[in-house]
């Protein structure tokens, strides 16, 4: 198959994603958006991007300008790509345009962070360590840092996981909000 096929209705998508297991990749399109027809050139042609589509997400489609009852998603400006769990609740988004890489690093987080909403600890830890050995340069490596040390600790219970994730982040992306975020792990005994 060589193009993505989406869902138009969230109800055959939310049905689609709990049979295969597969969380919801939810894009507002806007045909006359430039970034929406640039995704729709670019990004959503990429074979990389259609083969990860494919395996990992379910994907569904909403036109903004068709106002649909069943859909009771918000965005605020086009393209917006989201991520949903199984439930159909919102675990990752981001607007713009993306490159097929930038997409690709972005999936991998908000499947990673799907998998650890739904307490799969082992295989959360797939989509981000793919993301650091895929995507190294990527803007995303530090959230993913940020959250496989989360699923380590998770996983583990061991507190050392989440003060190692600090250091990895103060070492490596000293003005990241994620070694922020991840500061008070300084303090783990």
């Amino acid at each position: 198959m060589s193009v993505i096929e989406w869902h138009a209705r969230r109800a055959s998508a939310l049905a689609s994603a709990q049979t295969e297991q597969k969380p919801i990749l939810l894009d507002f399109y806007n045909s006359h958006s430039i970034g929406c027809q640039q995704m729709e050139t670019v990004t959503y042609p990429n074979k990389e991007v259609i083969k990860f589509v494919q395996n990992y997400l379910t994907p569904l489609r909403i036109n903004v300008n068709e106002k649909l009852a069943d859909e009771h998603f918000h965005h605020l400006w086009t393209p917006t790509v989201a991520i949903l769990n199984l439930k159909g609740d919102e675990i990752e988004r981001t607007v713009g345009f993306m490159e097929p890489e930038e997409f690709l690093a972005k999936m991998h987080l908000g499947l990673g962070k799907a998998r650890l909403d739904a307490g799969e600890y082992d295989t959360a830890m797939i989509p981000f360590i793919s993301l650091l050995e895929t995507f190294p340069t990527s803007d995303d490596v530090p959230e993913a840092i940020y959250f496989n040390g989360v699923v380590m600790y998770l996983e583990t219970n061991n507190p050392h996981k989440l003060k190692k994730t600090y250091a990895r982040l103060v070492e490596d992306y000293p003005d990241s909000r994620w070694t922020k975020r991840a500061y008070p792990y300084r303090l783990l005994e």
